[in-house]
């Protein structure tokens, strides 16, 4: 691809500074905790609409992705700008994030280089590891399908984040068909003493009894992607509390952001020709294999917006965020 004399001198820059990237970040990249670490005041008592720059300051949203809420769904959520992005909810306490001053990209590139251990490959299927509200939801729910005849066996409840990633890497770093689309499913989610709280839970279901197993999880208040989804027997309760009704409206101001369908690792609706899920999977693949990019710095509310139009150079792609 051939570059501006700009964008090379820009990329030579942050080439540059890779090897101070890779050192942990200083305190002052640690995601913040409320509005005013963004330098304004609480948000109910704004008296103007705030930015996306400081929307993402708020939500810890960094790196040069989409940010919004959830295309469905009233949950603020960010999606990679990666050859196989996740869709991952940002701003609920108790789920898994990027580490301090990590960017949703760096992270991505990271749990798909680990190694796992046993924990991994260990499946949870009770009810007492479970969100107490979910929980009772779930009683009644199977309670319902047994009534209606639906034959459905509980297969997983909470899963570790550690599990959750190890799944990520399918279809991606290592071979097999997508199992997940996110890091941070609501499967993980854990209350805030870290005891696990989730709000998901997997079933196995006759094909011919998944409309009826999905009419009565929507009649109860659960989600779920639907009898012809490629995660049909899953059902879900997100946690819409998390952001305030005033932090909602402000969110609504941005564009709502798509997420990624399991059938090709992509944004829903995205067009593909003919071998591009081949193509996307191979980009991923030699991705990995090079050390993590080096993006620019998260958005800093203070600084004047065209300091943040920094190019991003990523796999002979040019991404200006």
């Amino acid at each position: 691809m051939r570059f501006t004399a700009p964008l090379l001198i820009a990329a030579a820059a942050l080439a540059a500074s890779s090897a101070a990237a890779q050192a942990p970040p200083p305190a002052g990249l640690r995601p913040p905790t409320s509005w005013a670490d963004c330098g304004l005041t609480e948000l109910d008592g704004l008296r103007r609409n705030p930015s996306a720059a400081e929307l993402r300051c708020r939500f810890a949203a960094r790196g040069p992705g989409k940010f919004g809420l959830l295309s469905y769904l009233d949950v603020p959520v960010y999606r990679p700008a990666t050859p196989l992005p996740g869709t991952h909810t940002v701003g609920i306490p108790g789920m898994p994030h990027p580490a301090p001053g990590e960017s949703f990209e760096q992270w991505e590139w990271r749990v798909l280089r680990s190694s796992f251990g046993p924990e991994a490959r260990r499946v949870h299927n009770d009810l007492m590891q479970l969100d107490p509200v979910f929980m009772s939801m779930i009683r009644r729910f199977e309670r319902e399908l047994a009534q209606a005849g639906v034959r459905a066996r509980r297969r997983e409840t909470y899963r570790a984040a550690e599990r959750q990633a190890f799944l990520f890497q399918q279809g991606r770093s290592r071979p097999g068909g997508f199992v997940t689309s996110t890091l941070t499913s609501w499967h993980c989610r854990v209350d805030r003493l870290g005891r696990p709280a989730a709000r998901a839970a997997d079933y196995d279901v006759a094909p011919s009894q998944l409309a009826r197993f999905h009419d009565i999880a929507k009649r109860i208040g659960m989600e779920g992607y639907g009898a012809d989804s490629n995660d049909p027997g899953h059902v879900y309760l997100p946690d819409t509390d998390a952001a305030t009704g005033t932090e909602v409206a402000a969110l609504r101001t941005l564009a709502r952001v798509q997420h990624v369908t399991l059938a090709t690792g992509r944004p829903e609706g995205e067009w593909q020709a003919p071998g591009a899920l081949a193509r996307w999977r191979q980009r991923t693949l030699d991705f990995i294999r090079n050390p993590v990019p080096v993006y620019p710095a998260p958005y800093d509310p203070a600084l004047p917006i065209r300091t943040l139009m920094l190019p991003l150079v990523t796999d002979g792609d040019v991404i200006v965020r």
